[in-house]
């Protein structure tokens, strides 16, 4: 076992279990005056490959869910698991694959971009949360970053296979080969499963019903099937230049999302990375592209029945493609460490929609996203003050193509916006942040910031068009939507003596112009669902502590809780929709060195600040108890074993539901007892 010292304990901004070799993980900073900008800009955290390891390794979602008690997955299935961090979700937080923006292509995201990347290929997660990135075009509140593996120097290969409870099955097969000059790494990863139970011992396929209930001899249809490949390779062509270069490809086929009235026949991505380092001059050149192809039915449901003849009564086919690239260059001027950097994207994003016998061509209307920014960030130690501040520039353009509309649907914005509005919109803004931190020692400090955060509206909640049958409300976006401001100021501290160590946080975001659901008329026949700007709130904060309570037992604890309260808008209930409740998680863990066993408890309370005016419902406070056990031999081989939900609960978190305009009405609850068990061998 790896003993800690004062000095490893130095400046560490998160504690967290490794592996077997580890109790406790550091992340490897030094001090402040060495620090990048990106370094010190708030509350940050990671999580590594070996925390994942450890994991049923089903979805990278539910991992940073269980791990960290201020993230929340919404549960839709059994995978696909899409999060809320602080209580901001969707397009308020960006998730990135490799610095890459990467979206998914279903409009009620079956496929968030979390979910873009099996947990096989992550070497670590880095969170930032806060309004704290300004290398990054719209991180309102809070920025994930999911980092691929390098390849490395030698040859030689990793075999995984994961099984458990419900036919759950996933192995892995990598190879790596390297030399000064050349370096590569390929890989594969496939996923299976059935439906799981919950505690109350029914698969979820059987929680829907009425129309969306899925047919008897669907019950046990597959959950999920997914095959993913990726290719690393990296070449030294001097000791001064370097380009990598990251390929991936992932196929979900036939996944199940019970909250909805549709799942997924198939989803498929393609993404490619480039990134030149040119090093004497500390300058990288970044470009990327992806494209994610989805296809949504309902053809293992009820409703199907009624139009047999085409297999399905209601189909989504959805595409979306992404490019883009970033050039930045960091130096150093008059002991300030700065970073500066220009980037851009274009964003791509068209549905067609069939529904009964209503063409809904151009559900998304081809609608193309495209932004330039600028940026310059920079952090100086004076004393014992380190002060850190950044701005960036953008000029974001969105537009809808209207000769893209089919014939049920070309004339909702007409009907509900009575001309007055526009399919093409440019929103030009700056954004930026400071930070002071005090340091008390080299190990204990506080510090208080300021961020100043934009978003422009996405193109669903622009430009959606879908005409419904009957008295079923329409869903349409609202092409008048402003961009979301988000004022933020954050706190925290952190302290430690000892072995011991805590570290927690505060912040309160005041948001203008926020978009929430709405109902909307307007003089038509029937109303519409769409998209509103409210003014509104949000605040809260966590709690971390860690300690070695001997030279093999350690303890870990962290809480989060967060609020929201709208400002404006015409409405009963003041209650955010959508908030998670206060979590915790506390953990207990043995490791020797070689043997390890963790014993947690997570506990979410009741929800019963929801908003009634969308039908919002309370949700029941749970404690949830998990155990796991792992042995590893000489860093070639280990074996883990776990069990989730030890006591086989029923319960739900309080995102597992869906407002309008697609949810299946009701909430998916979460897996019973989940038995797993893991082996890896590297050769």
């Amino acid at each position: 076992m790896k003993r800690l010292s004062v000095a490893a304990l130095a400046f560490p901004l998160l504690f967290s279990f490794s592996s077997a070799q580890e109790i406790i993980k550091l992340k490897k900073v030094k001090v402040y005056e060495e620090l990048l900008p990106e370094e010190i800009v708030g509350e940050s955290k990671e999580v590594t490959e070996e925390e994942i390891k450890t994991t049923r390794q089903i979805d990278i979602g539910e991992i940073l869910s269980n791990i960290f008690p201020e993230i929340n997955h919404i549960r839709k299935g059994g995978t696909a698991n899409d999060i809320v961090l602080r209580g901001f979700g969707r397009e308020n937080i960006n998730v990135l694959i490799d610095g890459m923006r990467i979206y998914g292509a279903c409009p009620n995201r079956m496929d968030p971009p979390i979910f873009h990347m099996s947990t096989p290929q992550v070497k670590e997660v880095y969170i930032l949360e806060g309004p704290f990135d300004v290398s990054n075009q719209g991180s309102l509140a809070g920025l994930v970053n999911l980092i691929s593996k390098d390849p490395e120097k030698g040859f030689f290969g990793t075999v995984g296979l994961t099984g458990g409870f419900f036919d759950y099955l996933s192995g892995n097969l990598q190879f790596n080969y390297g030399t000064d000059r050349i370096k590569f790494l390929i890989g594969y990863n496939k996923q299976f499963s059935h439906p799981y139970k919950s505690g109350e011992g029914k698969k979820i396929t059987e929680y829907p019903k009425g129309l969306s209930a899925y047919k008897p001899s669907e019950i046990n249809h597959t959950a999920f099937n997914i095959d993913s490949a990726w290719l690393s390779a990296v070449f030294n062509l001097t000791e001064e230049h370097e380009i990598k270069i990251r390929y991936g490809f992932d196929e979900a086929k036939d996944v199940l999302y019970p909250y909805l009235k549709m799942d997924a026949v198939y989803d498929r991505t393609h993404r490619i990375n480039v990134k030149y380092l040119l090093k004497p001059f500390n300058v990288s050149v970044n470009g990327y592209w992806n494209f994610v192809k989805h296809d949504m039915q309902d053809r293992w449901r009820v409703s199907s029945n009624m139009w047999s003849f085409r297999g399905y009564m209601m189909r989504t086919l959805a595409k979306t493609e992404t490019y883009g690239g970033k050039i930045e260059k960091k130096l150093n001027i008059y002991g300030i460490r700065f970073k500066s950097g220009i980037s851009g994207y274009v964003r791509n994003w068209k549905a067609n929609n069939k529904l009964m016998n209503l063409d809904n061509k151009g559900m998304i209307p081809d609608v193309d996203i495209k932004n330039i920014g600028i940026y310059i960030q920079g952090a100086k130690k004076v004393g014992k003050n380190t002060i850190s501040a950044g701005i960036r520039y953008d000029n974001t353009k969105s537009e809808a193509n209207k000769n893209y509309l089919g014939t049920a649907n070309k004339n909702l914005y007409n009907l509900y916006y009575d001309s007055n509005y526009s399919l093409s919109k440019t929103d030009s803004y700056i954004t930026g942040n400071i930070l002071f931190r005090y340091n008390f020692s080299k190990r204990n400090s506080i510090y208080m910031g300021f961020g100043h955060t934009v978003r422009v509206p996405d193109p669903e909640e622009r430009y959606i068009a879908l005409a419904k049958p009957m008295t079923k409300p329409n869903w349409v976006g609202n092409p008048n939507l402003k961009k979301v401001k988000n004022n933020e100021f954050d706190a925290g501290f952190e302290y430690y003596w000892d072995l011991f160590g805590v570290k927690g946080n505060i912040f309160y975001s005041d948001l203008t112009d926020y978009i929430y659901l709405t109902k909307i008329q307007n003089g038509a026949p029937k109303p519409a669902l769409s998209y509103q700007n409210i003014d509104a709130h949000i605040y809260g904060g966590d709690i971390n502590a860690v300690g070695m309570l001997t030279d093999t037992v350690s303890i870990e604890f962290g809480a989060a809780y967060q609020r929201g309260k709208k400002d404006s808008g015409k409405y009963k209930d003041s209650d955010l929709a959508e908030i998670p409740p206060l979590k915790t998680r506390l953990a207990l863990k043995y490791d020797n060195g070689s043997l390890y066993i963790i014993a947690e408890e997570i506990y979410a309370a009741r929800q019963s600040n929801v908003d009634a005016d969308l039908n919002e419902q309370p949700t029941k406070s749970y404690f949830v108890t998990n155990i796991k056990a792992g042995y590893t031999i000489k860093n070639r081989a280990s074996i883990n074993i776990g069990i989730d939900n030890l006591f086989d609960k029923n319960y739900y978190t309080h995102l597992s539901y869906l407002r309008d305009p697609f949810r299946a009405g009701i909430k998916v609850p979460e897996p019973g007892r989940f038995f797993y068990m893991n082996v890896r061998f590297m050769f």
